[in-house]
């Protein structure tokens, strides 16, 4: 239900849904040069090919990140609450829209 939402909704606070170029970014933060290794090793951890757009292979990058080493974990957490503070602001700006759902 909330999914739907967030995927429906316009970009809140001018911020834009985090997806894997989003991840792919914060991490080439943290690597620099070296991080296309370890963004190839982290997609094939996690059985994507980079191109998906959909949440559910954001969520399975940063589960993957989630079990990486140290450095790796923290940049999924980054990205992560980035998607938490995005999916927030979104239900907040719409917060009726679940309540009619239930009803």
């Amino acid at each position: 239900m909330i999914e739907q939402a967030v995927e429906t909704a316009p970009p809140s606070h001018s911020l834009t849904r985090p997806t894997l170029e989003t991840a792919r970014v914060a991490l080439q933060g943290f690597y620099g040069p070296h991080a296309d290794d370890t963004w190839r090793t982290l997609l094939f951890r996690a059985g994507l090919h980079g191109d998906e757009t959909d949440p559910a292979a954001l969520h399975r990058l940063l589960g993957t990140m989630q079990v990486a080493e140290p450095l790796i974990q923290l940049c999924g957490r980054g990205v992560a609450l980035r998607l938490a503070a995005y999916e927030r602001l979104v239900r907040d700006q719409n917060p009726s829209r679940g309540t009619h759902e239930q009803q």
